[in-house]
């Protein structure tokens, strides 16, 4: 993924000036091709490759700013929710948030862009939107676990705070499960704005994404087939690196629980 952000500084090349004389060169090593074209050109001239890495940075880009705004208000209303005294709010919010996760995130998505018009911002606010009860319910549930061990009921009864409690035991002790939601959350997000730049809610052209991007390579599918699956291909490539991240980010927490516990 980080190669995204450092390959526009090496080839230089733009990724809207558009050459009517080099209208779908096909990649350069299919016969036709050009190496200055590495992934040939779309159906107005513009450098696919540039297109495709510019594209791949928005798409990450809104799925990490769409992240940070989920984590930030999801975690922090979960553990309060968890560790909250009062049984009836508990319930309430337990409860509330079953019936959110039960709507599909990109039909909550959709809903907040048909109000608000197809945009980039507009779809990071609706993807936040539909992320946040994620967070919320994951990270209730782990501090609810939690706060049956009886070291935490121990220190409850020798009077510790509830704050001191959160950041000196339950947040270490939930921070895998946090990592695990997040890499997934990550995963989620680029799917839908992929999935709504697709249905043509998400960049508007001539800004690229990796969902507008497949639409356009479907689009002319009959006279060259690698624009509509090099986008796809991504999509799958960085889906499987974060899951792979966020794998091996978790047993290295968990082994690290397991060894603090039976210290």
């Amino acid at each position: 993924m980080f190669i995204v952000y450092i390959l526009p500084y090496i080839i230089h090349t733009d990724a809207f000036s558009t050459h009517i004389n080099s209208r779908l060169l096909p990649p350069s090593w299919i016969e036709g091709g050009v190496l200055q074209h590495f992934l040939g050109t779309d159906e107005l001239g513009r450098d696919y490759l540039s297109r495709l890495l510019l594209g791949t940075k928005n798409t990450l880009n809104a799925a990490f700013i769409t992240l940070v705004i989920a984590v930030v208000i999801g975690c922090p209303i979960g553990i309060c929710g968890g560790i909250s005294k009062h049984k009836m709010r508990k319930r309430v919010m337990h409860h509330l948030f079953d019936i959110l996760l039960s709507i599909p995130s990109l039909l909550i998505a959709l809903v907040v862009i048909c109000i608000l018009g197809p945009s980039l911002p507009h779809t990071i606010l609706g993807i936040s939107i539909s992320l946040i009860p994620r967070f919320i319910h994951s990270t209730y549930f782990a501090v609810q676990k939690i706060l049956n061990k009886d070291y935490i009921i121990s220190d409850l009864l020798d009077g510790v705070s509830y704050l001191r409690l959160t950041h000196n035991t339950i947040l270490p002790n939930i921070l895998s499960t946090i990592c695990v939601n997040i890499f997934q959350g990550f995963g989620v997000a680029i799917l839908d704005i992929s999935a709504i730049g697709f249905l043509g809610f998400g960049a508007q052209p001539p800004e690229p994404d990796l969902g507008n991007m497949l639409t356009a390579g479907m689009d002319i599918i009959y006279v060259t087939i690698a624009q509509a699956l090099i986008p796809g291909l991504a999509i799958m490539l960085i889906i499987m690196s974060l899951n792979s991240i966020g794998h091996g980010i978790n047993r290295v927490l968990e082994t690290g629980n397991k060894k603090y516990g039976s210290a």
